[in-house]
């Protein structure tokens, strides 16, 4: 439900900017987060670049800067 009212306002922002209401490129970032003591080892994982045990999530935007998606995984 709410990836189908994202997907639906970004297509009408993208209309509104141009005549493509599909992304034809996108951003991705990522960020490895400490895990709180509260999260559980089966869902974090250490992150040796960054030297961090918890989580990684990774964010994908389009050229407009318009979310596109969102993964939260272990860190490994």
């Amino acid at each position: 439900m709410t990836e189908r009212i994202l997907t639906e306002l970004r297509e009408q922002v993208r209309l509104a900017h141009g005549p493509q209401p599909e992304p034809t490129a996108g951003i991705i970032d990522s960020q490895s987060v400490k895990g709180a003591d509260t999260v559980p080892r089966a869902t974090r994982g250490y992150d040796a670049g960054k030297k961090i045990n918890g989580r990684k999530r990774f964010i994908v935007t389009d050229t407009l800067g318009l979310l596109v998606t969102v993964w939260v995984l272990a860190a490994s």
